[in-house]
């Protein structure tokens, strides 16, 4: 049987107008940030469309501290969590089922590095003995961020007990700093760069406070909720996998690329990047390294009892 022209055409447009019944929605995943440049794998995954081609849509929200986000971790809020490893360990000591779902930051094995110590020009302060009684800046405290400037001050001479270490997001710790309303700031990259560009006048960084005390060393991560990995296993595994993808988009074009792309989400404009500390990717987290910062956090205080630490290693963050 032959078919007229208009019946062809009328069964084409149907069949272009009827919906596709294999097409799935993506899978819409709640992820908390902290807007630094550890984060530029996930950004870059983004923007090159990795999480799109593994079914995922990633929508982002950005808290001032790991330690901040891991409560609206636990309470469902968010599926996955960028956090600093102290903090996940934290709530891991206190009954919390964090679990590590993917690597991301460690620090170089030498200077520079992703967080500086800086003062006030013509401050005099220069050891961890001069911060005694001082005020010293942390985006948050009892985080990676805060040990490691607690480690310096111990290394360089000082009682880290006699230092009041205080919170202030990274953003702020520069006008903080030169308004006197504290003594140091240990500032995060891309904060630090940008401080350095637009104050360099009036601060000045004086140490590394990571690669210092702990070269090489695991500074922050992605975390789920046990129960949430048991029943979304190849959800996480999609999510690492586009992930790891952004690490080696980062890899392959650091500079002005890379710059830029982490201008778009700090909003720091890219000519104040230029002199940027990165830190290394990484796509797994050695138990070793999980162990290295336990051992310190007990050292400072902080410490606590841990399930053995490969059961916190979810399989995609174990290389």
């Amino acid at each position: 049987m032959r078919l007229s022209r208009r019946t062809i055409l009328a069964t084409a447009s149907a069949t272009l107008a009827a919906p596709r019944i294999n097409a799935q929605a993506p899978i819409r995943l709640r992820v908390g940030i902290i807007p630094v440049v550890d984060i530029a794998p996930l950004h870059a995954a983004i923007r090159q469309g990795y999480f799109a081609a593994e079914g995922l849509e990633i929508d982002t929200s950005p808290a001032p501290g790991g330690a901040a986000l891991l409560p609206a971790l636990a309470a469902g809020t968010f599926q996955i969590g960028f956090s600093n490893i102290v903090s996940i360990l934290l709530g891991i000591q206190e009954g919390i089922e964090f679990r590590f779902l993917a690597g991301s930051v460690r620090s170089g094995d030498r200077p520079p590095d992703i967080n500086g110590l800086v003062v006030r020009k013509g401050s005099g302060l220069a050891t961890g003995k001069d911060f005694e009684g001082k005020r010293l800046a942390s985006n948050t405290r009892a985080n990676i961020i805060w040990l490691r400037g607690v480690a310096w001050v111990a290394k360089t001479g000082g009682d880290w007990r006699r230092v009041n270490m205080v919170e202030v997001p990274f953003p702020q710790m520069a006008d903080a700093l030169v308004n006197n309303q504290i003594d140091g700031a240990l500032i995060n990259e891309p904060f630090l760069s940008n401080a350095l560009a637009t104050m360099g006048d009036r601060i000045e960084r004086i140490a590394w406070t990571i690669s210092d005390t702990a070269p090489g060393s695991s500074i922050a991560q992605y975390a789920a909720m046990r129960d949430w990995l048991a029943r979304n296993g190849e959800t996480a595994e999609k999510f690492a996998r586009a992930l790891y993808r952004g690490v080696d988009w980062v890899e392959a074009n650091r500079g002005p690329a890379v710059d830029e792309l982490i201008s778009s989400y700090t909003r720091i404009p890219a000519d104040r990047l230029r002199t940027l500390g990165m830190p290394v990717f990484e796509k797994s987290i050695p138990p070793a390294s999980i162990e290295e910062v336990h051992r310190a956090m007990g050292q400072f205080g902080i410490g606590g009892r841990l399930p053995p630490v490969r059961e916190l290693l979810f399989r995609t963050a174990m290389g």
